[in-house]
């Protein structure tokens, strides 16, 4: 059953796990859909298509309108900025009545603004606290349609609720009392592995560690610090190399000039804003890959800081690359301790168990080739499986 189905992401220009999701998603759907895609920012279309590898000739985008006079007012009321989220949003999809609406957004508080949605989750989120004391009904009922709706309200207007692991589903029944559907995000074959280097490899954005943005920091500084107090492991010829986009504030920028001055005479060498095929060479040439998302973060205190899924843990296994990565979060379903790769929680545990690898040859490849079996089942044809058998449910009304 074909339909018109809108794909809505206001965080393209991030770069991240979640955009290449939405790309990987509105392209499949196109095969046999109208996809729209919805936006905030300008879009780079070709960039986008040779970033992640997508094809996005069957898709159309539609940049959504920024907030109107209203909005800013109500937001200069109540001393805020103009609200990303906005009820002008909802309004403009709204009127195109749509078969179905995927909402893949972070932290969105779009209500379903068509009959049927699915609103996709890497970890469910709590909303901005609310301004307290208001005696304005009219004010504080048009800021709770316009600065995100109720959370409990957003995910009840949506037909079904997606997660991206294990993990988030888990944490989707905790805190929003809702049973989510997990379909695992579609991970790039990165393969066949190459002859493997002395090299150690990591992948993800750079991005600084203030703020709400820690809930999604990559950790790069403790790899390097740890990196950097490994001199056997240096001597013998091992390198330490990290790729992914730099954020697009200064704090990001700093952060990764930073890191760039602290690694200066280590063996460490930088790929920022690596397209894929400089990535797919890293991943088949690398023999380790690290990750440390989560580290420093109790995982029941801090759940969103840890790491909702992996997509670049999949993508390396897939090149033959052993994972040795932080034991929290999605990484326990993707990596099994000594089958096909390593869990750590201690940095001396990281760099430990990177030396036995670099120690024992059999070993590494031993656990290679289970990385390579065990990556398959995260690949593009079971996303596009679970996402077709999701979407013609929904379109039959079922």
């Amino acid at each position: 059953m074909k339909g018109n189905v809108g794909v809505y992401n206001l965080h393209m220009r991030t770069m991240g796990g979640g955009e290449k999701l939405t790309l990987a998603l509105a392209e499949h759907l196109s095969r046999s859909h109208n996809v729209l895609l919805f936006h905030a920012d300008p879009l780079d279309l070709a960039a986008l298509e040779r970033f992640f590898g997508v094809d996005l000739s069957r898709v159309r985008p539609v940049r959504l309108e920024a907030p109107g006079p209203l909005l800013r007012l109500l937001a200069k009321v109540r001393g805020k900025r103009p609200p990303t989220f906005s009820l002008q949003h909802y309004l403009q999809i709204k009127k195109l009545k749509l078969d179905l609406f995927i909402n893949n957004s972070y932290a969105s508080g779009l209500a379903c603004p068509a009959e049927r949605g699915v609103l996709m989750c890497m970890f469910p989120y709590s909303p901005p606290p609310r301004p307290a004391g208001t005696k304005d009904a009219l004010v504080d009922r048009l800021e709770k349609c316009v600065t995100g709706f109720d959370v409990g309200e957003v995910v009840a207007s949506y037909s079904s609720v997606v997660a991206i692991s294990r993990y988030t589903a888990e944490w989707v029944g905790r805190m929003w009392g809702r049973e989510a559907e997990v379909v695992y995000p579609p991970c790039e074959e990165m393969g066949p592995p190459s002859a493997k280097e002395r090299l150690i490899l990591h992948v993800g954005r750079f991005i600084a560690d203030v703020g709400e943005r820690e809930r999604h920091h990559k950790g790069q500084g403790v790899l390097l610090e740890t990196f950097k107090q490994m001199d056997e492991l240096r001597r013998r010829g091992w390198e330490l190399h990290f790729a992914g986009s730099v954020g697009k504030d200064e704090e990001s920028a700093q952060f990764a000039r930073a890191l760039v001055r602290g690694a200066e005479g280590h063996a460490v060498t930088f790929h920022f804003d690596a397209k894929l095929g400089e990535l797919r060479d890293l991943y088949r040439r690398a023999a380790v890959y690290w990750h440390a998302t989560g580290f420093g973060l109790p995982a029941e205190e801090h759940p969103a800081g840890q790491e909702h899924f992996g997509i670049t843990t999949v993508e390396a296994m897939s090149a033959g690359a052993v994972p040795v990565v932080y034991g929290s979060g999605g990484q326990k379903e993707i990596v099994a301790h000594g089958t096909n790769g390593f869990c750590w929680k201690e940095t001396d545990e990281l760099s430990s168990l990177t030396h036995t690898l670099a120690d024992d040859a059999n070993l590494r490849e031993r656990l290679s080739r289970q990385a390579v079996a065990s990556s398959r089942r995260f690949g593009r044809e079971s996303f596009d499986a679970g996402i077709d058998r999701l979407v013609e449910r929904l379109l039959a009304g079922v």
